[in-house]
């Protein structure tokens, strides 16, 4: 979404954590996993000489992602450091941009149902399927697919000419924007979404704005100042697709161990298990 906010400082744990970790970084994050296997929670590197009050978040069982496979593959992403990635993921993935912010992750655990409304171009279209197709590509993600009745939907795009843009925007989201993402969650399970897309737009911002907001809409619902080339940058760009570093987020997201409702601090832990050095 297009509107001003003021960056927030990211939390002394992921500072203190980057000190000790840093990781190359790829659009990877699909190689092959371990096979699945009941055994004890996953063990996480736990860095030695932390601040006793920080340390203690990586000791607490209660914090430490588990599930009845563990997941044994790492992600990789090369020219940023374990401190770039954890604070833009503090920034973009566990912040909202309207609303309150409850820090904690939010994201599908079931498959997107999507029904497009209005009337997209062949190049709005074209963009959808590329998104979606990269999407799909992603393990963790529990898939995107489109439907032709909206009944059917929890995903709803809205190509919309102006009255029917500003009809159809949240109270809550600026009336100034060109395109919005629009979320519930249940548990910090996300269940349903409505995007909107302002059509008087041009098309290379539209290009822009789909990949945004469909992204967005995924649970990586905040803007930030820190990278102009992002999909995510807080003021002006026509971006046609997303950086390596904005995808790297979406793939952390959905890796099977950054579950729904994480705190920032069992996110830290995440992290640092699965960024390949």
């Amino acid at each position: 979404m297009r509107s001003v906010r003021t960056i927030k400082i990211l939390l002394v744990l992921l500072v203190f954590a980057a000190i000790m970790f840093t990781a190359a970084c790829t659009t990877g994050g699909n190689n092959s996993p371990s096979p699945s296997h009941e055994a004890t929670p996953t063990e996480f590197p736990i860095p030695t000489d932390l601040d006793p009050e920080i340390r203690k978040y990586f000791l607490t069982p209660s914090v430490t992602p588990s599930d009845t496979d563990v997941v044994e593959f790492q992600i990789s992403c090369k020219g940023y450091s374990f401190e770039d990635i954890a604070n833009y993921f503090d920034e973009v993935v566990l912040r909202t941009e309207y609303g309150d912010n409850d820090n904690r992750i939010h994201k599908w655990t079931s498959p997107i149902i999507m029904y497009v409304d209005g009337s997209p171009t062949s190049k709005d279209r074209q963009v959808i399927n590329t998104i979606m197709q990269r999407m799909n590509a992603v393990r963790g993600f529990p898939g995107i697919q489109e439907t032709l009745m909206e009944s059917n939907a929890n995903l709803v795009i809205h190509f919309a000419d102006d009255s029917t843009y500003d009809r159809i925007l949240p109270s809550n989201i600026d009336d100034e924007t060109d395109g919005f993402a629009s979320c519930n969650w249940t548990n910090s399970v996300i269940t349903n979404a409505d995007i909107g897309i302002r059509t008087s737009i041009s098309q290379n911002e539209r290009n822009s704005v789909i990949w945004e907001e469909i992204v967005q809409c995924t649970g990586l619902q905040n803007d930030s100042y820190l990278y102009p080339d992002s999909l995510f940058y807080q003021g002006y760009n026509e971006v046609q697709e997303p950086t390596v570093l904005d995808w790297l987020l979406f793939e952390l997201l959905y890796h099977p161990d950054m579950k729904p409702n994480l705190t920032r601090e069992e996110c830290a832990i995440v992290l640092i298990a699965v960024l390949k050095e």
